[in-house]
């Protein structure tokens, strides 16, 4: 695998975008940088080398947000079973329909999207979701392992809570470090790392930090309807990026 300078400088700025926006939203890091990456690399080097940025990211926003925990519910289902699909999803990574996935998922997106603005004091009440949480849990591990972005489906699911900022992140951060730090062991294990997959990783980690504070500094101004709305945003850019690989 070689990778011209320009590609390069293309593929760090898209980690620095997704930097800030995950600082911002504890989200959309994978989203903004893998399909780029893709374009370049391919679906199979994108997934692996985001492995570790994911990690590393993650680290510093559990850090910033861990007097949050207390608040967060549902997390050992979600973990629990998010960790048997990310081995599954990794393990099936060159063999999953992803064009099926990417449409299922948006279909989704946009359903939870109209709720949304319909139904704006819908939430998901803890009853529902000790019910609903174990196989969100399952469907976003294989969506991880098999295309390193649960992020669509998990903060669907998380932001239906309508938790406070801060609750937000950290629960969903914790979900995509597990997710992360088992999808990086069993990518490693089955061989999928390389030296220069491994030198791109720690280039994007570098772009991402560079950008990630910025992001946590310009989310600390926002009300919580403004932070609902930037979530929502993220979340119909993924829609439609999903549209577009499973059509187009």
């Amino acid at each position: 695998m070689n990778i011209e300078l320009g590609a390069l400088g293309i593929i760090l700025l898209a980690m620095a975008a997704g930097g800030v926006v995950k600082g911002a939203t504890g989200m959309g890091l994978p989203q903004v940088a893998i399909p780029v990456m893709a374009t370049f690399l391919g679906v199979e080097s994108a997934v692996v080398i985001m492995a570790i940025p994911g990690i590393v990211t993650n680290t510093w926003l559990l850090w910033n947000y861990r007097r949050s925990y207390k608040h967060t519910r549902d997390l050992p289902a979600l973990l629990v079973l998010g960790v048997v699909g990310t081995i599954a999803g990794s393990l099936a990574l060159s063999s999953l329909n992803e064009d099926a996935l990417s449409l299922v998922l948006a279909v989704m997106i946009g359903l939870y999207v109209v709720v949304f603005f319909t139904h704006p004091d819908l939430k998901l009440t803890p009853a529902f979701t000790r019910i609903a949480s174990p196989p969100v849990g399952v469907a976003a591990g294989l969506l991880q392992g098999a295309t390193g972005m649960s992020g669509p489906l998990i903060s669907t699911y998380l932001h239906s809570y309508r938790m406070e900022r801060e609750v937000f992140v950290v629960a969903l951060t914790t979900i995509f470090q597990v997710f992360a730090l088992v999808q990086a062991a069993t990518l490693l294990g089955v061989g999928l790392y390389t030296t220069e997959r491994f030198v791109l990783s720690i280039l994007s980690v570098i772009a991402a930090m560079a950008s990630l504070p910025l992001g946590e500094r310009l989310a600390g101004r926002w009300s919580r309807r403004t932070f609902e709305i930037a979530v929502i945003v993220i979340l119909v850019a993924s829609a439609a990026k999903l549209l577009y690989d499973a059509l187009l």
